[in-house]
């Protein structure tokens, strides 16, 4: 890292391409950061970790580097991954953004049998526990290394104190106030510290030059426990420990290791990727189609889809409101979602919705009874194989012997004959119109467009549906 950032122009990416070409460990990064590009462009942030810990080898390697305690850090964060794809809209950046703003805080299972010492802050320590515990470092001050200088007075006041020889009465009372309350605190974390233990606490203690600090948890466990100690040679080492037994139990004896076991060989399937399954049945969604004939149509025009969005969601709503609310409704939500819209635009949007909702051809699909936005799933017969259909249409009226279905369409201008439609338009409500003849089988289901700019109701003939169906291929 050193040879790569030092002396370079520019960022440390542009200087690893720079000396891919002569160093064949930058070459194999660049590629596999190359790779790693690619795939975070159409990746969402689970799949792309997963990958890039399983089959890019990252976990083994940062194993290798940090040890098997890195395991947890790396399940949770997948698990986190995971958990954001549920909540947000998947992308690599915006987990980043909310990984950054999350407060996640890791805990580890400290009663798994693992043949490791780990080290902890008492603090990290708060709800474990384990076999052994060793209290390492128990002869620091009980107030602190460096006790603050802003006390408050018993008015509320708030000073700067100078040296301890130099404080006035009500100083003096606000720094006793503050000593003991770190005392206290100080005492709260021994307990916590003594009481991680399951079988076996030892306390450890380190004197220099200077005597031990009074109060320090050194001092106090043994003060307590001294009298029912007795004084027994280390199990490791030199010396003479002092040991605390409830009862009467035996002496603690040193276990001689066993041999250590034999290394186990890895089955070679465990380190290969799994291979990768043809799906038994294939899912087809109708409104993709749809989804890239108005990308075409419109290329780079992002207020051309913004209009569209907002057109199919007043649609989808204002019926549910009532008749004289309608207009307030939809001009404060086109205020709300649609303020990059000129005020003349929105209100153009407002009033051909209106006009949608309100015209006479279009009442049946507006009756009681009528719903918006209904998923339409099944499965169908095409071009000799078995497809899932998955999609939803935008208007569904289901009567005692007949089904209107109707999408929405906001194209300009709007087509005036069923020849000009699109034929993703056709074959979206096509498939929809297939799947609902197995669910409906004594109904007849007609199928339509509506053209918002017009208003228009365009209903499909039965035939060209049906050709249309004889014309979709399963793959």
């Amino acid at each position: 890292m050193f040879d790569l950032a030092w002396n370079r122009n520019g960022s440390l990416r542009a200087g690893l391409r720079g000396k891919a070409a002569d160093d064949a460990a930058f070459a194999e990064a660049d590629r596999a950061l190359e790779a790693f590009a690619r795939m975070a462009r159409h990746e969402t942030p689970f799949g792309f970790f997963a990958h890039v810990l399983g089959g890019g080898r990252g976990r083994a390697r940062i194993l290798a580097r940090l040890g098997p305690e890195a395991n947890d850090a790396l399940d949770e964060f997948l698990n986190l991954a995971l958990d954001y794809e549920q909540r947000e809209t998947p992308s690599l950046q915006g987990f980043l953004a909310w990984l950054r703003r999350a407060q996640s805080e890791v805990r580890r299972d400290m009663e798994l049998a693992r043949d490791e010492v780990r080290v902890m802050t008492v603090h990290g320590a708060k709800g474990l526990e384990a076999n052994t515990v060793i209290l390492a470092d128990t002869t620091t001050d009980p107030k602190g290394s460096h006790p603050p200088k802003l006390l408050t007075l018993a008015d509320g006041a708030v000073v700067w104190a100078k040296r301890k020889q130099d404080d006035t009465d009500a100083v003096a009372a606000a720094r006793a106030r503050v000593d003991d309350a770190a005392r206290d605190e100080y005492r709260r974390l021994l307990y916590v510290a003594m009481t991680r233990a399951a079988e076996r606490l030892v306390v450890c203690g380190a004197q220099g030059v200077n005597k031990i600090p009074e109060g320090c948890w050194y001092s106090l466990v043994r003060a307590a426990l001294e009298d029912d100690c007795v004084s027994e040679p280390a199990d490791d080492g030199l010396g003479e420990v002092l040991r605390y037994r409830k009862g009467e139990a035996e002496p603690l004896r040193a276990v001689e290791a066993d041999e250590p076991a034999a290394a186990v060989a890895v089955p070679a399937w465990l380190t290969r990727d799994a291979p990768v399954e043809t799906p038994s049945l294939r899912t087809v969604t109708p409104s993709s189609s749809d989804d890239e004939t108005r990308r075409a149509a419109s290329p780079g025009s992002a207020q051309a889809l913004l209009r569209g969005s907002l057109t199919h969601r007043l649609m989808q709503s204002l019926p549910d409101i009532r008749p004289e609310r309608r207009r307030t409704a939809a001009e404060d939500f086109l205020a709300r979602a649609g303020g990059s819209l000129p005020p003349e635009e929105r209100a153009a949007i407002a009033d051909e919705v209106l006009r949608v909702i309100a015209h006479p051809r279009f009442g049946a699909l507006y009756a009681p009874g009528s719903r918006a936005e209904v998923p339409i799933v099944g499965r169908l017969a095409l071009g000799g194989g078995e497809v899932r259909i998955s999609g939803q249409v935008d208007r569904l009226v289901v009567t005692a012997d007949a089904i209107l279905i109707a999408d929405y369409k906001s194209n300009r201008p709007a087509p005036r004959r069923i020849e000009d439609v699109p034929p993703a338009y056709v074959r979206q409500l096509t498939l929809y119109r297939a799947v609902l003849t197995r669910l409906y089988p004594a109904h007849s289901i007609r199928a339509a467009l509506i053209w918002t700019e017009v208003p228009d109701l365009m209903e499909l003939s039965a035939e060209a549906l049906d050709a249309a169906l004889a014309q979709v291929k399963p793959a």
